[in-house]
């Protein structure tokens, strides 16, 4: 049923991703399925000769081949510079989607507050935006 998964991944953040990293890789065993393991960057320069975004693709390289060990997937990994800080980081998730050309997300949620009434949160701006699947998990 699905061909190729996006997940997209905080690797700051990666304990709250256990239910959506589960889920990403049962469904890709049932379906025989790979998946794309995104981490969306802030394009911002520093006075470092390595890129903030090349700091994450080592840290994503090696919990990719985790995931692949783990869940005994074929994983890739995709590091997503963001094009404009204003914009919510749910289109560069769609655009990461796109581009590896994923039939399916897989996305974790948290509970809304306050502010995801009045601003969407990344999920619900995927979610409402994807022409692809999506399937956030909370």
């Amino acid at each position: 049923m699905y061909t190729k998964i996006l997940v997209p991944v905080d690797l700051d953040n990666v304990e709250r991703l256990s239910k959506a990293l589960n889920l990403a890789g049962q469904t890709a065993q049932a379906n025989h399925a790979e998946v794309v393991y995104v981490d969306v960057v802030d394009a911002v320069p520093t006075m470092s000769v390595r890129t903030e975004g090349d700091r994450m693709a080592v840290r994503l390289k090696d919990f990719v081949a985790a995931q692949a060990k783990q869940y005994h997937i074929k994983a890739n990994d995709h590091v997503a510079l963001r094009g404009d800080l204003h914009l919510n980081v749910g289109a560069d998730i769609i655009k990461a989607a796109k581009e590896a050309d994923c039939d399916l997300i897989v996305m974790a949620s948290h509970l809304p507050g306050l502010k995801d009434h009045i601003f969407s949160s990344n999920a619900g701006y995927v979610a409402s935006h994807a022409p692809m699947s999506v399937y956030v998990v909370r």
